[in-house]
């Protein structure tokens, strides 16, 4: 309905086909149509009116767009989190197989730095970031950086439009303790663990974007 609405550029006060007919183009049951016919009559793009059909609301095609670029928006970033979910796993890999005491200890420093924020209540968006790059950094793979730097960056653009997400993620902020306690005793698989947790809580954030 609200494709063949942009599609065919109705404007208020038009009419659309009748649920009969939605019915065959759907090849849906009446039952299924009239419920989304209520859901989109309750968001504002329809008007039902007993005995003459089925109208374009004011507004319609403007509420649309919005729902769908705000749609698209999700899924974009839920792709790219699945990215990083992927990409993180080897660089975790390789950080735990790879880094030095001496950058392990620097990547708990920050570490340490974003706890206190944490429990502080501040802002721990640029130190949260830091300490994901540092594992970029430390994972001694040029290429893999480069990668999830782009992805990271991508993302935080996205934060801001449409979903406005404010302060997205802080829910995830303890687990970043347990990651690195893996990491630092070299255990591949409990870290690989607990950062896909991390992500899949993420992901679950996003998608419970703008649900009242």
């Amino acid at each position: 309905m609200q494709n063949y609405i942009l599609e065919n550029d109705l404007q208020a006060g038009d009419k659309l086909p009748s649920q009969a007919q939605l019915v065959q183009r759907t090849e849906v049951s009446l039952t299924t149509i009239r419920e989304a016919l209520k859901v989109l009559e309750g968001k504002g793009i329809i008007e039902i009116r007993n005995g003459k059909g089925i109208f374009v609301s004011n507004g319609s095609a403007t509420t649309i767009s919005t729902q769908l670029e705000f749609t698209r928006e999700k899924e974009s970033i839920l792709e790219l989190l699945e990215a990083r979910r992927i990409l993180e796993h080897e660089i975790i890999s390789l950080v735990i197989q790879l880094a030095s005491e001496e950058e392990l200890l620097e990547i708990e420093t920050v570490l340490n730095l974003l706890m206190e924020k944490y429990h502080r209540g501040e802002d721990q968006h640029e130190i949260d970031k830091q300490f994901h790059y540092l594992f970029y950094q430390y994972c001694h793979n040029r290429v893999m950086q480069q990668l999830m730097e782009s992805i990271d960056s991508i993302l935080e653009q996205l934060w801001n439009s449409p979903l406005g997400m404010d302060q997205p993620f802080t829910s995830t902020i303890p687990l970043h303790k347990e990651l690195f306690e893996h990491v630092k005793k070299r255990n591949i698989r409990k870290a690989q663990a607990v950062n896909d947790r991390i992500i899949r809580m993420d992901m679950e954030e996003v998608r419970s974007a703008g649900v009242l």
